[in-house]
């Protein structure tokens, strides 16, 4: 390919989408600066005035996406005066779901080629945790315990509340399966039945704990 100067947009923004792009559909072993720079038409060097090789790349690719995610949610929060709002975890999970509908290919890289980690345990102070994930369950903790539930079963809580919007970022971003409504407008409906299940779940153990005593 012959060297072309570079005359649109953000260079480092630009490899970067083009990496997650190659990556989705090649592999990691089908990524390399080179083949990124020619995917965004520029010069075989023009890469290293970014990154250094290929592991920066993809360190760059994963905090990118990690970021915009992370803003997603944020922002799903920030509308909301009272920080213990049930009502937070319903919005968070609707831009949770909604971040990868509107980019599937986020999806696929963020959670099957980068070196992303999620320690469900929530056995620390989540500092080398997910950071979306870490939103998520510091939200949740914080209003679920204002709500009177104990440790265990907000840890519980939690795992079954980011099974669900992730199982469902998973099929709405899945090309082989057809649904007959609207994602966009169906994921909130989605979200307040499975809430309400887990309301339906704390008031038997909170029926069973007072029957024990």
């Amino acid at each position: 390919m012959s060297e072309k100067p570079y005359h649109h947009g953000n260079l480092r923004n630009s490899l970067i989408e083009a990496g997650i792009e190659l990556i989705n559909k090649k592999g990691e072993d089908g990524l390399s600066l080179r083949k990124v720079a020619a995917r965004c038409g520029v010069s075989h060097s023009a890469p290293y005035s970014h990154f250094k090789n290929k592991d920066e790349l993809l360190q760059g690719m994963q905090h990118h996406v990690t970021n915009l995610f992370m803003t997603a949610l944020e922002s799903a929060i920030e509308t909301y005066s009272d920080s213990q709002d049930p009502e937070i975890l319903i919005q968070m999970g609707k831009a949770y779901v909604l971040f990868f509908i509107n980019q599937p290919h986020y999806f696929s890289f963020l959670f099957s080629h980068s070196s992303m980690s999620v320690n469900l345990a929530m056995d620390d102070d989540g500092t080398d945790n997910f950071p979306p994930f870490e939103i998520l369950r510091q939200h949740s903790f914080r209003i679920l315990k204002s709500l009177g539930m104990d440790d265990q079963t907000i840890k519980d809580s939690i795992i079954t509340m980011w099974s669900t919007v992730h199982g469902l970022a998973s099929i709405a971003t899945m090309k082989n399966v057809r649904y007959d409504k609207s994602w966009e407008t169906k994921i909130e409906d989605l979200l307040r039945n499975t809430q309400g299940d887990l309301n339906d779940e704390r008031k038997f153990e909170k029926s069973r704990h007072v029957q024990n005593d």
